[in-house]
């Protein structure tokens, strides 16, 4: 009899666990001196009020969910459900990126994985004059998130097959905003890049002081919670945000280096 499903159900307890603690412990900024800190917890990534590009990300994933194609993801064959799960944040992760965006106003945008093209539309909803470059890794996805893009998209976006490096468009160098969507994310998702420090360090080439940069899965498993915190205690890296799902970053030299710990609604 396989032991899997035990560690499983064990696994599931230990976050149920872990969301409980946060929710009552780690919200409304409790605990928080810094005012750069309370003010991103408790006006952007608390924020309850409904922003109006909701319901356009909603029309998306909906969208999605309706394609008839499959999908070809490395060695597996997905239906539009399916990669959904796994190469996409969540509804709720979606509308976080469009209010980190909105706070922070980037110009020049990176995204590794492109979420079927919802990762590059979320943080680009909130501009016409932002501009992102997305590097997606498998050509099928790609197909999907540029159909996407065509339709719904208010700013300048462009997909390339492959990851950064590989080989790069002329005009990457450094970027305000950097979404980076990982192997070791919640649900098992089989995102774009691997998450270890040696992938930190390539993406660390396209970070300036004034950078943001997002990572999913950082607590996807004991390998990604291992690279979380190389990266918290990494010397070009500042403030942190653990939540949970994924990881806020910031370089400025100007904060004092401090990770905060809650859960976004």
């Amino acid at each position: 009899m396989t032991r899997y499903p035990a560690k499983r159900g064990i696994f599931l307890c230990h976050r149920a666990m872990i969301w409980l603690y946060r929710t009552v412990f780690c919200r409304g900024g409790y605990g928080v001196h810094s005012p750069f800190a309370f003010d991103l917890i408790t006006n952007v990534i608390e924020e309850k009020r409904p922003f109006y590009c909701y319901e356009m990300l909603d029309n998306m994933r909906l969208q999605l969910r309706r394609e008839s194609r499959c999908l070809r993801c490395g060695d597996r064959e997905l239906t539009a459900k399916q990669a959904l799960r796994r190469l996409c944040f969540s509804a709720q992760g979606y509308r976080l990126l469009f209010r980190l965006a909105n706070r922070f106003h980037p110009g020049k945008i990176l995204a590794v994985g492109s979420g079927m093209g919802l990762t590059p539309l979320s943080v680009t909803a909130c501009s016409t004059d932002a501009g992102c470059v997305v590097f997606e890794p498998e050509p099928s996805v790609a197909v999907i998130a540029r159909n996407l893009i065509k339709k719904y998209a208010r700013s300048s976006i462009g997909v390339h097959v492959g990851m950064p490096g590989e080989p790069e468009p002329p005009d990457l160098n450094r970027f305000d905003f950097i979404v980076w969507g990982t192997s070791g994310a919640e649900r098992g998702a089989g995102f774009a890049a691997d998450f270890s420090p040696e992938a930190f360090e390539k993406l660390l080439r396209y970070a300036a002081d004034e950078s943001v940069m997002i990572i999913s899965g950082i607590n996807g498993s004991r390998a990604a919670k291992k690279t979380w915190k190389g990266i918290c205690a990494h010397p070009g890296v500042s403030v942190t945000m653990d939540l949970y799902s994924l990881g806020i970053v910031f370089f400025s030299p100007k904060l004092n280096r401090k990770t905060y710990k809650c859960i976004p609604l």
